[in-house]
């Protein structure tokens, strides 16, 4: 007993007195598909005052490795890369012993993980030294998105895939030839749209890290689109509309003005036919020889487009929550916010089962702002779209130029069930009297509600936008912007 004690002491001592360490002694690799980063590189450290060796390495069958010296100088380290072979479908869980000359025990790294699907052409060989590791840390990952055909689980190769992040467009890319787009993206909560040719767009949302670090979207072909089950409350258009004349005092409609911390509920008149005066400065030289179909995308200079008024109505009631709808009305707000000019002027309703101001007024100088408060929109209840539509006119009678684009901008999935049933009338007054735009952005909306939206916009020389993608998120408002502050159109 004796004996075995003196044993036991003299191997603890050993194994106490060690003088390497590794920087790390387990490593998860998640899950893995194709072009995933299958190495680790591991440090090891000699913390003693002798010269020590890298003697063997005991391995599974199934890991490689390869190292940089197999001599560890006082204070100095190397570096042991290690590889699993991705050619294995299934969940692996790796010990791999390294024996060195400071002790009898060896450091025991563990590898575990999961080879979910196996590339069409998988590397066993180790990597050198002069491929890159995977980043491992806090703040980046890689992301593998694969798209395919909803029917036959066929990959989609040149579907394009674009990254939305809060309510920024932060990446696209098109999928290789097995329809993927490997990347490495900063950790963070995802809405990922897929799009294709002939194809459905399709979307994903969600947290992902580095071990939530695989979407895939399935794409459909269109269907026969069916009637919606959600019945749409709105009065019959008929083609004339009675003159309603205005009253000097019209019907108060009580609103929550948003404030950062405290809301408050206060009242809003309607006002009489202000005119907000215009920055002083120098007149711009007016070219009118470019057609609108010839301006380049990227111009939106004074010469060629007025200065807008622009009021968005934005839909935030309970239907606006699914299929990514909310976030392609982000998308689309930041998208527009990009291009304002400083003397722009942008107001933003919001709308549920109450209207709410979310601001009134801000200059196209004010991103940062307009952008965080629209990141902050969430959903609730029934639409109360009418009710909107006249606040909104309300706003932007308070700031109306003759010369300036004045527009009303609704941004809606088009289910209105509750609320004022007059806004047709007022659509119509406003644009007959002042020229006060209105359009209308339908986010993923059935065929039911563009045709009822598109006869709408004809009261308020508007367009009917259809937004359906990241794409059309992107362009489509802008578009319309553009269009209606043309010059000379």
């Amino acid at each position: 007993m004796r004996f075995l004690l003196s044993l036991l002491f003299l191997s603890f001592t050993h194994l106490v007195s060690a003088q390497i360490k590794a920087d790390l002694s387990t490593y998860d690799f998640g899950d893995l598909y194709p072009n995933a980063q299958t190495y680790v590189d591991i440090t090891f450290t000699n913390h003693g005052e002798k010269k020590e060796y890298l003697l063997t390495i005991d391995k599974p069958r199934d890991v490689y490795y390869v190292f940089s010296s197999k001599v560890l100088l006082p204070d100095s380290s190397i570096t042991i890369r290690l590889k699993i072979n991705e050619s294995l479908k299934g969940k692996f869980n790796h010990e791999v012993d390294i024996y060195f000359s400071d002790a009898d025990q060896p450091i025991t790294i563990r590898l575990t993980g999961n080879v979910r699907e196996v590339g069409s052409n998988p590397l066993t060989a180790c990597p050198d030294f002069n491929s890159t590791p995977p980043k491992n840390n806090a703040y980046t990952f890689e992301i593998t998105v694969k798209v395919l055909d909803s029917l036959t689980r066929e990959p989609l190769r040149r579907s394009k895939v674009y990254f939305v992040r809060g309510n920024e467009l932060v990446a696209e890319f098109y999928t290789d030839k097995d329809g993927i787009v490997h990347r490495e993206m900063p950790l963070g909560y995802y809405f990922i749209t897929a799009e294709k040719e002939l194809y459905e767009s399709n979307y994903n949302e969600g947290y992902l890290n580095f071990q939530r670090n695989y979407v895939e979207i399935l794409l459909k072909q269109p269907d026969l689109e069916e009637e919606p089950d959600l019945v749409v409350d709105v009065p019959e258009i008929e083609e004339e509309v009675p003159e309603v004349e205005e009253e000097e005092d019209d019907e108060e409609i009580i609103i929550k003005i948003e404030e950062p911390i405290v809301e408050e509920t206060v009242l809003i008149e309607t006002p009489k036919d202000t005119i907000a005066p215009d920055p002083v400065g120098e007149e711009p030289v007016y070219v009118d020889d470019i057609p609108f179909n010839e301006i380049l995308d990227s111009l939106f200079d004074k010469a060629h487009f007025k200065l807008n008024n622009i009021t968005f109505i934005l839909d935030v009631s309970s239907s606006m929550n699914s299929t990514g709808k909310l976030d392609l009305l982000k998308l689309s707000m930041t998208e527009l916010v990009s291009i304002l000019r400083p003397e722009d002027l942008i107001s933003v309703i919001k709308y549920s089962s109450n209207v709410s101001v979310v601001f009134e007024s801000l200059s196209g100088k004010d991103k940062e702002l307009i952008n965080e408060r629209v990141a902050a929109l969430k959903t609730s209840s029934s639409t109360a779209g009418g009710d909107a539509i006249q606040v909104a006119y309300q706003m932007s009678r308070r700031v109306y130029s003759p010369k300036r684009n004045n527009i009303v901008i609704m941004v809606t999935d088009g289910a209105f069930n509750k609320g004022s049933k007059t806004y047709l009338e007022t659509i119509e007054q406003n644009y007959r009297e002042k020229g006060i735009i209105f359009s209308v952005v339908g986010i993923k909306t059935s065929s039911y509600v563009n045709e009822y939206m598109t006869k709408v916009v004809g009261k308020g020389g508007g367009s009917f936008i259809e937004v359906r993608t990241a794409e059309d998120a992107r362009t489509k408002i802008i578009n319309e912007i553009k269009r209606t502050s043309f010059r000379f159109r």
